[in-house]
Order: structure tokens, then sequence, then C-alpha cells
């Protein structure tokens, strides 16, 4: 989607309303589980870190520290027979505060020795592949993330962003096609707005209100064999249940729009917690000369009923609505001689039953329901004047029933099985045309049924190994064929706090459905074999670095066959065109290696450092290799904070990437026939500059007498780099034209909690 700006005025950011002679305090509140079977931990000592604050368990695995004085602590929570866990980043205020759902890991002691002190980056069999975690405060206050999960992940050494126009990632060099989330135990299309059918976005506001999320784990390096039909990454999301005990109301302004969010109690047996969102950028556009902005807003819920603690019962939704409108003077702005609508909805609901069968065994259920809409159409411009003539046509509908069921069952101290089962049906209803001549023209309805089995055992050998091993089972209509995907990932403890962890698997995804609309051949699904081998060393127990190596091969992914009308080798997992005559034939590779040091906050300083380097090709039918869309070779992101105490926080990123693959302009040949010609011998071999850009983020939290204030000021692009995001011919202006990202823009905002 086009560039757009924003602009608005920063509020309350050296304005003093705290008041200095109150004795503020709080409380932490929060439970303690059995990570394996979900049960609640009697008596399980939980203590703040440099005090002599504690207090215990109850009978279902509740606590409680109240008169707590105001700011950020460091919590020890231990059990007999347990690992020690350390809660880092816990924030106590008055008039709020936030539900930890804590969860210990059994161990298997060594006779020779006992260890009590374990690190922010524990081991566990329960999560035993190597994900990167994000708690509620670390999603809130990363700097230039703008509070969204894809901005957030950005600045890991495994993931390329498209730019900050867009919520698109590249995981290992593969498209953004390749990614997959599930909130709750329920599969979501797409976590942003604008999204596309197969998950891709078109917009830069994401659809995850990051206050409901408790929880983010996110899997890049391989994932477990009960997450399917993606290759790249899975992402886990968890979203947090609403207060229990008292009413609670928060109301904010930031990136993501205009907000509001509620929770509390119906019964003391039943949560909600309700936010929405609307943008407003749009509502100023004209005031700030932006040209015209997006404009969305979103709904999302959670019901919770716990009739007991063998039984948990949620309700989940996610609502989105956004709409891009551009006019006839946007359109010749920008080079490009079109205009229109683009409108998108998503809706998301799904049931999810989290059951304990006894002390070994528990399971998770769900049934979810997805619809999606997508209606864009363009239109030419000719002579600076808008008409009706249709340029190109997008409508679909796209309804999902998802059933997924996911048990886990205790063999051992030492041993764990996951197994279960999910189906996923897809029907879709497309329309789309291209060009005023008609040059595309489908209008079909598909439907696609997928079924899946899965099994994985995890083990701990001889207090050094953790290996999983799994396989899964896939089954899908269109080819009526069993995929078998075996996976195994050990992770081995060669010294002290150093581990060494390979992983190696089989994953499948189905070829965008789109495709499947109008190409005769029979597609097959996409295959990928993935293999990484990490070094992993913990300095201090904040303070974690890792070393990786790894190659994805792709095979049977969707390209141009010898026949096909077109003569464009683009890799179609990279970036979707409808095409005719697509077929399975297409390769793919990627290498590369990462570094990543990361420092949790334990006292005022955190901070991350990732980089990596990767090449990314793909070969044609005739077997010619070429650059994937998204090569761009080196990634380099460093991320920190300084926290000094409970009331301020300044934190900074800097990104650098590698120019993005393009293909050049023949602008001869462009200027003869008035429309875009390209030298497609040389497939994107050219490249855009080079991307680097400073983000600058200051937090100051005030607490009033009756709320709390949070407010904060980003500076994006804060030595306003003109990075190049496209290169292409503008008809309009009949010469080759580039198209930048956003320039230096402030962006603030504030949340009001009550």
């Amino acid at each position: 989607m086009r560039k757009f700006k924003l602009l608005f005025i920063y509020l309350c950011l050296n304005i003093n309303i705290i008041f200095p002679n109150q004795d503020l305090t709080g409380i932490i509140r929060g439970q303690v589980l059995d990570s394996e079977n979900q049960l609640p931990l009697v008596g399980a000592n939980i203590l703040i870190n440099k005090s002599n604050l504690g207090t215990i368990s109850n009978e279902n695995g509740f606590f409680i520290l109240e008169d707590i004085s105001q700011g950020y602590y460091n919590i020890s929570v231990s059990y007999i027979g347990y690992k020690l866990k350390i809660i880092n980043d816990v924030w106590v205020r008055p008039r709020a505060h936030d539900f930890l759902s804590i969860t210990l890991d059994p161990k298997v002691l060594k006779l020779e020795s006992v260890s009590v002190e374990e690190s922010y980056f524990s081991k566990s069999i329960v999560n035993e592949y190597q994900s990167i975690s994000f708690n509620n405060d670390e999603i809130r206050r990363a700097p230039g993330a703008g509070q969204e999960i894809s901005r957030i992940l950005n600045s890991l050494p495994s993931v390329a962003s498209v730019g900050e126009n867009r919520q698109d990632m590249m995981v290992r060099g593969g498209g953004p096609t390749e990614n997959g989330f599930i909130i709750d135990n329920i599969p979501i299309p797409s976590i942003s707005h604008f999204n596309t059918s197969d998950g891709r976005s078109n917009g830069p506001i994401g659809i995850i209100n990051t206050e409901m999320v408790n929880n983010l784990e996110f899997y890049a390096n391989g994932f477990s064999s009960k997450f399917g039909n993606k290759l790249s990454s899975y992402g886990d999301i968890d979203y947090r249940e609403g207060n229990n005990n008292s009413f609670e109301f928060n109301f904010g302004l930031g990136l993501g729009g205009l907000g509001s969010l509620v929770e509390g109690p119906l019964t003391n047996k039943i949560s909600y917690i309700i936010s929405y969102r609307k943008s407003y950028l749009n509502l100023i556009s004209d005031l700030i000369n932006a040209g015209g902005l997006p404009s969305y807003n979103d709904l999302q819920g959670k019901l919770t009923y716990k009739p007991n603690i063998y039984n948990t019962f949620t309700l989940l939704t996610v609502n989105g609505n956004s709409l891009y409108d551009r006019s006839v003077k946007e359109g010749i702005s920008i080079g490009q001689g079109i205009h229109g609508k683009v409108k998108n909805n998503q809706n998301t609901i799904g049931l999810n039953h989290r059951h304990i069968w006894n002390k070994k065994t528990y399971s998770n259920t769900s049934f979810g329901f997805s619809l999606q809409n997508a209606d864009t159409k363009l239109y030419d411009i000719v002579d600076g004047v808008g008409t009706d003539t249709l340029s190109f046509k997008n409508q679909n509908k796209i309804q999902t029933i998802t059933f997924r069921n996911v048990n886990h069952q205790k063999i051992s101290n030492s041993h764990n099985l996951e197994y279960g089962f999910e189906s996923l049906k897809n029907y879709t209803d497309y329309n789309f045309i291209r060009g005023n001549d008609g040059e595309f023209d489908v209008n079909e309805k598909i439907s696609v049924l997928n079924l899946a089995s899965f099994l994985s055992l995890k083990s701990k050998i001889l207090n050094q190994i953790i290996l999983s091993s799994g396989i899964r089972f896939d089954f899908n209509d269109y080819e009526k064929s069993i995929f078998l995907s075996p996976r195994i990932n050990i992770d081995y403890n060669i010294f002290d706090k150093t581990n060494l962890i390979f992983n190696i698997g089989n994953y499948y995804q189905n070829p965008p459905e789109i495709y499947l609309s109008v190409n005769e051949n029979d597609l097959r699904s996409v295959h990928n074999i993935q293999q990484s081998l990490t070094l992993e060393h913990i300095f201090f127990k904040d303070t974690k670095f890792s070393f990786s190596i790894y190659k994805k091969d792709y095979s049977n992914a969707p390209i141009l066959g010898p026949d096909s009308n077109y003569i464009d080798p683009t890799f179609l997992m990279d970036q979707l065109i409808m095409y005719d005559k697509i077929v399975s034939k297409g390769k793919a590779n990627s290498k590369g290696l990462e570094i990543l040091l990361q420092k949790k906050r334990v006292e005022k300083f955190y901070g991350l450092i990732g980089a990596t380097y990767f090449n990314s090709l793909f070969k044609d039918f005739d077997g010619n290799e070429w650059n994937r869309n998204y090569n761009y070779k080196y990634i380099f992101n460093m991320v920190g904070g300084y926290r000094p105490n409970d009331q301020w926080e300044i934190s900074v990123r800097w990104s650098l990437f590698g120019g993005k693959p393009y293909t050049p302009i023949d602008e001869n040949s462009s200027s003869n026939f008035g429309t875009q010609v390209l030298y497609l011998d040389d497939f994107n071999e050219a490249k855009t500059p080079e991307y680097h850009s400073l983000f600058i983020r200051y937090e100051r939290r005030f607490n009033l007498k009756r709320s709390n204030l949070i407010t904060y000021i980003e500076l994006w692009n804060a030595y306003n780099r003109e990075n190049i995001e496209t290169v292409f011919w503008s008809e309009e202006l009949n010469e080759i034209a580039e198209e930048t990202y956003f320039d230096f823009i402030p962006v603030g905002g504030f949340e009001l909690e009550f």
C-alpha cells in the first residue's frame, strides 16, 4: 500500500501531575500451576527478590501480595520438586494490576548436586522448540513497534520486514504467505487489517490489540508437529483473562487508534475482557496534509468460565474492518493512474475447552469460524480526470471452519506426550478482474478440506538432552494424498549454561487457493525441509547469546509453466499474482547464519542485538536461478532501553537491511509503449539502496488521584533517512519513479487506567 504519514500532538510529556506525598501502593495477584497438567500447586512460595516480602499459594494455586509500593519487581516462584522460576518486570501500581499466570516445570534431580538458581531462559520439555517469548510489557514498550506484533518480531534476526508501511514478515528467507498465527488454540487467518486471503498484509496496522495479549511465543527455528500448513514460522498468542476480582477500565490513544478496554467479573466463576479501537488519523488527514489515510476499527473480546479447577471454557472473538479510499488527487500525486476503494473485514469467533482429566493428562479442544470479505475496485485516471473504467477488481469471500484437539500427557518426570487432530474447511467465492480490456477474468467457487493428526514425544535424557520427536499426517481433498511430516529437535547441554541444538523437519503447505481457481493442472502442496544447528550460551541469568546456521529446501512450489501466456518468472509464494498455467515445479532454497544477544531487564537496562546473513533463491521452470523477492542478504537490529525508576523510560532501535531486489525497467520501451516494460532477463537483479532507520521512544508514567496515566512519544526515522521502498514506471509522469518509506514522524499516545 502507498506511503502514508502520521502526525499528531503529544500531550502531557512534561506535565507533573503526580501526587508526591501520597503513599501509593498496589497488589500482585496470580496463580501457580503445574506446566504439564495445568493443576494448581498448593503451597508454592512466591517471593519478591531483594526483599523479605512473600506469600504462598492457596488450595487453588492463587496468591496475593498486598500493600506493595509502586514500581517494578522481579519475583521468584519455587516449589519442592519443581524448577525455580523468575518473573521479571512485574509492574505494581495503584488502581490497576496484571494477573500473573505462572507455570512451573518439574525437574529431574541429579544426585550429585541440586541447582536452585535458574536463569530467565530456562529449558522445559513442555516447550522444547526454540521459541522467542514476549510478555505484555515487552510488547507494549518495544521502540518503533507502535504496539504492533509484526513490528516487534521484526527486531529478531530471523525476521525481515517488507517495510514500516506494511505488516508482512519474511522468516528465514520465506515469503509472507508462509507464517501462521493461533490465538488460544483458535487459528486466525491474519493478524493485520487490509489482509489478503492468504494471510498477507497490505496495510500498516495490525488487528491484534496488544493490551489483550498475555504472552506471545514465536517459532522461527522449526515448530512442533501440532502446528501445520505453514512453512516458515508460527506465532502462538495467549490472550489474557479478564480480571475476576474487580472492574477495570482503560482508555488510550496511539498508532492503533482511539481505543478502550473493559474487564471484570460477571460472577465468581465468569470473567470478561473486551476492547474496541477506531482509527482517527483519517479524520485529520486534511489538517496534516497526508493526502488520505486508511480507516479501520476492531472489536475483540474473551469470556472465561471456570466452573471448577478441572474445566475452563473460553469464548473468543476477533473482528476488524478496514477501508482505504484513494482519491483521484492522491493517485496522481504518487504517480499511479488509478483511484478507488479497498475494503476488508475479518471476523473470527471460537470456543475452547480445557479439561484436566487427571494429574497426568489435560486437553484443549476448540471450534472456530472465520469469515473474510475483500472488495477492491480501482478505476483509471486519464488526463488527470477520474473515470469509471475498471482497471482492477478483486472480490472474495472466504469462510473457514476449524476443529482442533490437542492432548498433553505426562508419562513420567522425563517424558511427555502430545497428540491430537484438527480439521480445516475453506469455502472461497472468488471474483477477479485485471485490466480494462478483460486481460484476466475469474469467477469461481472453491472448497478445500484439510485433515491432520499429530504426535510428539518429548523426553529428557540423562538430565542433559531434551529430545522431541514428532510426526504429522496431513490430508487434503484436492490432492487426495497423505503427507508425512517427521520432525526432530535435539537440545544437548554440552557444558554448564551451554547448549547445542539440532533441528530437522518436513513441512507442507497448501498452494494459495486463488491459484486453484484458475489452473487446469493439478497443483500440489508445497514441500519444505528445514534443518538448523544452534549454539546457545547463557552468560548471566539475564543474558543469552546464540549462533545459528540453517538451510531450507523447497519443492513443488507454484511457478509459471511453459504454456503460460506470461513470461514473468516471479516465485508465486512471495507475491500472489493471478496467472494461468501455473505448475508445481518450482524449487527454492534459503541458507543463512544468525547471531542473537539478548538481555532481559532485571535492573535498569535491557537490550537485544540481532544479525543475520542469508541468501534466498528460486528456480523457474527452465532451471534458471533468481533472487526471491525479499532476498535482502543481511539484516541487523539493535534494541536497547534504560529505566532508572517506575516513572520514566527511554529506548531505541536501529535497523539496517540490504536493498530489496527488483527487475530493471527498460526506460525507452516503457516510454514508447506508455506502460512498464522490464528487462526480464535480469529478473530481480537490481536492488534498492540499503535501508536503515532509527527509532526513539520516551515513556512517562503518572499516578493520579483516581487513575494511572501512561504517556509516550516515539520518533520514527529520527534522522529522516530517505529509504526507497519500490522503483516503478509512472504512467502519469512517463518516467521511472521511486516510492519511499515514511519520512521522520513523531508518534505519540497515552493510556489512562481506572
